[in-house]
């Protein structure tokens, strides 16, 4: 999305409402890519199977959703960049009485920002193709091609973007809030522009679908495949987000994990297998739930709502999160360059890593699966592995990332790097900083004792 356009959406955003009572609209205006009314009024669709038409209407509701994780995604690079940047030429304390260092040198500032700056580079990746997906099917949908393909494609699409919305509104929610607190105080300043991000970036969090709601979209579409795996039928979609489950009761029984030292831990391809093993067994979870509370006379209803909390929930979470980190991994296959590879490699394991031991970590426990009896030792020393080399490239990293200066907006995060001059710059051209403000009067009135 046009970074311009994203600001002006996010200032700009209003609901309204238009009203038909009793209006009639002419046939020739009919919404009709899916189906159509005849002269005789008889209704005709393209699609035989109502359940693919269904498929190709759910598609065209997922273009807020994308268009919204695509925005998530930019407010949080916007506060990373503002955050790594200060932290970069901020200094305070050091060893000796002598020399101060950076506060991103210290390993406590670098496990709060650096895993939120991989966040960004998955969900910024993942979001670029989502977005290509989404375009490609409403240009298809358009055209009136390809019908077979959509009607595969919608469901799929609505599943991933009721998942994606959420996870990336949350992750960024909490990035910018972690940027603002290691800003210190000059972080909740006005001019430091982070405030302004978390206001933009927390409608969010809201419209288009409450996102406790609309992710059990997600889990009500990975449900319907569990009976499949069961029967061991090959399960596939166009993006291949569930590929992998078509060898679902062998990942849940034999799952490719080993992790005996910290590199094993680092290694994409087990990270990724984690995840893999972490949905099947979250699927199977969720799917015996459900169907338990049926059996003890729950209705449908009651029993979905009854299994959202470390259900439900957590079963879309970790699905979306293993499909953005396959999405990265196919285009890291793709990067021809070794050190682009090798960096990016690196911020792919500790966005998974991080994730895994912030949400996920217990279900090992709970599955009787531990691969290795250091496994958690090694995950945490895995994730300040990562975050210890990342620092190195971090600048250059969120440079990449960042937007231009002037829709940046923060005095603490500008490319020149120059905090300090800009902040006195800005407090110097503050309308009342030499001088009393108008309503100072006030002010001295009515703080008198009234007694």
């Amino acid at each position: 999305m046009n970074l311009i356009k994203a600001c002006e959406i996010s200032i700009f955003y209003m609901s309204s409402f238009v009203i038909f009572n009793n209006y009639e609209i002419p046939r020739e205006n009919l919404l009709n890519k899916l189906g159509d009314v005849t002269q005789e009024g008889e209704y005709i669709t393209p699609f035989k199977d109502p359940n693919k038409r269904h498929g190709a209407a759910l598609g065209a509701l997922s273009m807020g959703r994308v268009n919204i994780t695509s925005m998530c995604e930019f407010y949080g690079s916007k506060a990373i960049t503002i955050a790594i940047r200060y932290g970069a030429v901020r200094k305070q304390f050091g060893p000796d009485d002598k020399e101060e260092i950076p506060i991103l040198e210290y390993q406590s500032h670098q496990y709060r920002l650096l895993p939120y700056l991989a966040a960004v580079y998955v969900l910024r990746i993942f979001s670029m193709k989502l977005i290509e997906v989404q375009y490609q099917f409403a240009i298809d949908s358009y055209l009136g091609v390809n019908k077979e393909l959509l009607a595969e494609l919608g469901p799929e699409l609505h599943a991933l973007s009721s998942a994606s919305k959420p996870v990336s509104g949350w992750t960024m929610r909490d990035t910018i809030q972690e940027c603002r607190e290691t800003c210190g105080g000059h972080g909740y300043l006005k001019v430091s522009g982070i405030g302004d991000i978390r206001n933009d970036n927390d409608a969010n969090l809201t419209y288009e679908g409450e996102n406790h709601i609309l992710i059990q979209q997600t889990s009500n579409w990975l449900l319907k495949l569990w009976p499949l795996i069961l029967k061991g039928e090959t399960i596939s979609s166009p993006l291949k987000s569930v590929n992998f489950l078509s060898h679902g009761l062998r990942i849940l029984q034999q799952p490719n994990i080993q992790i005996s030292s910290v590199a094993d831990a680092c290694s994409p391809q087990n990270i990724i297998s984690m995840y893999q093993w972490l949905v099947v067994y979250l699927l199977k979870r969720t799917y015996n739930k459900f169907q338990n509370d049926l059996n003890n006379g729950k209705d449908a209803f009651a029993a979905r709502n009854n299994n959202q909390v470390f259900y439900a929930k957590n079963l879309s979470i970790a699905f979306i999160q293993h499909f953005m980190l396959q999405v990265m991994y196919e285009k890291i296959s793709a990067t021809s360059d070794p050190e682009i590879r090798s960096v990016l490699e690196k911020l792919l394991s500790l966005y998974g890593l991080f994730s895994l031991e912030k949400q996920h970590l217990t279900l090992f426990y709970q599955g009787a699966i531990l691969p290795g009896s250091d496994f958690v030792t090694l995950i945490q020393e895995a994730i300040l592995k990562l975050c210890s080399e990342v620092k190195n490239d971090a600048v250059s990293l969120v440079d990449v990332v960042a937007p231009p200066d002037f829709i940046l907006k923060s005095v603490l995060g500008l490319s020149d790097g120059q905090v300090y001059r800009n902040l006195e710059s800005a407090i110097f051209r503050s309308p009342y900083a030499m001088s009393r403000p108008k309503w100072w009067q006030d002010i001295k009135t009515n703080v008198q004792s009234k007694l």
